[in-house]
């Protein structure tokens, strides 16, 4: 894959290679000899001594109580899922006995509930005052 070098990468690229021309590549801090090999030893004689103490670290809430709430969401999770399978085990497909007599004679009480939810109020006040001036 080619990365396209950008005039911001090139200065820095060339900045970069005068400074090494200029001071070289070796480290300007220099460490004495055997300075790290009894580096602890003294580190540790200079500290002003103390008393060692225990800290015993209390867990939180959310640590101590969450294996019982992965116990509870998984039995959540479970009584859904069983609820879920019954549901659809008692859902099933039926077949309806339908009334030919009804369905033969043209206007059903289907057709009459069908029409009836069709209209809106000012139709509804206009079929109820009809009615009443009918009387």
């Amino acid at each position: 894959m080619y990365v396209k070098e950008t005039k911001k990468d090139r200065n820095m690229n060339r900045e970069e290679e005068l400074l090494k021309l200029k001071y070289g590549k070796k480290s300007p801090f220099k460490v004495p000899e055997g300075y790290f090999d009894h580096f602890t030893s003294e580190l540790m004689t200079k500290l002003p001594e103390r008393e060692a103490r225990e800290i015993v670290m209390q867990p939180s809430i959310w640590h101590r109580y969450r294996p019982a709430l992965w116990v509870a969401a998984s039995a959540c999770a479970a009584i859904f899922s069983v609820g879920i399978y019954l549901h659809h085990e008692n859902s099933e497909v039926r077949p309806v006995a339908v009334n030919t007599e009804q369905v033969s004679t043209g206007y059903s009480a289907f057709d009459e509930a069908a029409d009836y939810t069709m209209m809106d109020n000012t139709d509804m006040y206009a079929y109820l005052s009809s009615e009443g001036s009918n009387n």
